[in-house]
């Protein structure tokens, strides 16, 4: 079955602005964000709304994942004057978009909602497994040997509240803050090796994949606790740091106020 025909009942003179959240393998993906020449998350879903609404339109995302990473629960919003039902735009998006993106929820939002600015905090996981696997080969990263978890969890509690994560982070943009406050975090073991998750109000590029990378080595007896949490104060990255590989990473939660 395809998508809903647009046609003039579907029109409004009303602006609306609609929520989605999404989720999507980001494997074959150059990450998030719009980009000549090669294949985005923003770009398939863009396209596949101008055929559903029959006008461009322009999708704002609560992250801007990595090319490589994964999504359960990205948030977009979007202003339209169409008036095609919130929850068909959802079957109908479905209809249109690849197999590796699929809308999981819809709704009317308030005008003045923004999936990036209002959002008050976002999660993270970062899957790691020990031993190849051919089923989890392009959602986690695959180390030789088990870790020293209890050194992970010391070094996680370390980067509870505000803190400056320059260390830990990709090259920001000019005037672009790398301060941000973790409110939780935490390693887990799971039956193929070992999840962190981490909840803050903001990320910066890169941090949580280095501060995972970064904790593995720790667990893995090639830098000591000191370097790590002084890199915290002093901004300089850890000689040994590591930003783990793109695959592991999946963006799980945003949370709002009142949208």
């Amino acid at each position: 079955m395809g998508p809903p025909a647009a046609g003039p009942m579907d029109i409004s003179a009303d602006l609306r602005n609609i929520k989605l959240v999404l989720e999507y393998d980001g494997t074959d993906f150059h990450g998030w964000q719009i980009q000549d020449n090669v294949r985005t998350v923003q770009g398939v879903l863009e396209e596949s709304l101008a055929v559903l609404l029959c006008a461009a339109h322009k999708v704002i995302a609560a992250s801007r994942t990595d090319a490589g990473a994964h999504a359960r629960g990205q948030v977009v919003s979007f202003l339209t004057r169409s008036g095609l039902h919130a929850g068909k735009i959802m079957a109908g998006l479905n209809a249109l978009l690849p197999e590796d993106v699929v809308i999981r929820e819809s709704a009317d939002v308030a005008l003045d909602f923004n999936a990036r600015h209002d959002a008050k905090s976002r999660t993270y996981s970062y899957t790691i497994t020990v031993g190849p696997s051919a089923l989890r080969r392009r959602s986690a990263w695959s180390i030789r040997n088990p870790l020293n978890l209890s050194v992970m969890e010391e070094a996680s509690r370390g980067i509870i509240g505000v803190n400056d994560f320059r260390a830990f982070s990709g090259i920001p943009e000019p005037g672009e803050s790398t301060v941000c406050t973790v409110i939780k975090n935490a390693w887990r073991e799971c039956p193929m090796g070992y999840v962190f998750e981490i909840e803050s109000d903001r990320f910066v590029r890169h941090m949580v994949r280095t501060l995972a990378g970064t904790m593995v080595r720790l667990a893995q007896g090639k830098l000591e606790i000191e370097e790590f949490v002084g890199a915290l104060r002093t901004r300089v990255r850890p000689k040994l740091a590591f930003t783990a590989p793109a695959r592991g990473l999946c963006l799980e939660e945003v949370k709002y106020g009142s949208a």
